[in-house]
Formats: C-alpha cells, sequence, structure tokens
C-alpha cells in the first residue's frame, strides 16, 4: 500500500497539447490528495503494529518464557524425584518376608529419605 501512495503521489497526465486541461489539473490533485491519505494510513497502521508488538506480544513472549518455563522445569523435578520414590517403594514391597529386619530398616529409611 505504501507504494500505491507513492505512485499516485507521482501520478501525472502525459499532455498531447502544451497543458493539461482542467479535469486532468483536478484528477492529478485527487489522486495526489488520495495518495497523501494512504500514505498516512499505512504510517499509522504500521505505528499501531509496533505498539501492538511491543506492548502485547513481547509482554506475551516474556511471560511464556518466564512463567510457564520456569513451571515445566519444577514439572521435570518433580516427576524425577516421583520416580525415585516409587522406585523405592517398588523395591521395598518386592522384597522378601524372610529378609533381616535390618535390611527392611534400610529401605525404608531411603523411601523416607527420597520423600523430603
Amino acid at each position: 500500500m505504501k507504494q500505491l501512495a507513492i505512485l499516485l503521489n507521482d501520478f501525472n497526465f502525459e499532455c498531447i497539447g502544451t497543458a493539461q486541461t482542467d479535469d486532468e489539473n483536478v484528477i492529478c490533485e485527487s489522486l495526489k490528495r488520495f495518495g497523501a491519505i494512504i500514505g498516512n494510513i499505512e504510517d499509522e497502521r504500521e505505528k499501531m503494529l509496533t505498539l501492538a508488538d511491543k506492548h502485547i506480544i513481547e509482554s506475551l513472549e516474556d511471560f511464556r518464557k518466564k512463567q510457564i518455563g520456569g513451571v515445566k522445569e519444577n514439572k521435570k523435578k518433580f516427576d524425577k524425584k516421583t520416580e525415585k520414590f516409587c522406585q523405592s517403594q517398588e523395591r521395598f514391597l518386592n522384597m522378601s518376608t524372610k529378609k533381616p529386619e535390618n535390611t527392611i530398616q534400610e529401605v525404608s529409611n531411603i523411601t523416607y529419605s527420597n520423600q523430603a
């Protein structure tokens, strides 16, 4: 659209005779005004998009990086700890009751220390 505005501003009839007619002059002036209006609209549109990007898009990207990224990291840590805890529980549950009491106590201590 910016290019159209430039073309309209620079528009000029080529004369067959020595001078342009009144109608040709009116048309040229109208096209120049129209081109100027389109140029102004394009300038304002660019300003609006720049401000929208600055205030909305950048804020959303910052939120996504800081807030959501932190939550994802915490979830990964939680999943790892949960997996370790579940493995400890499985080892404890799979132990034979015939094992000595101190072995069961060791596994129990490991399980509880993983919870903390």
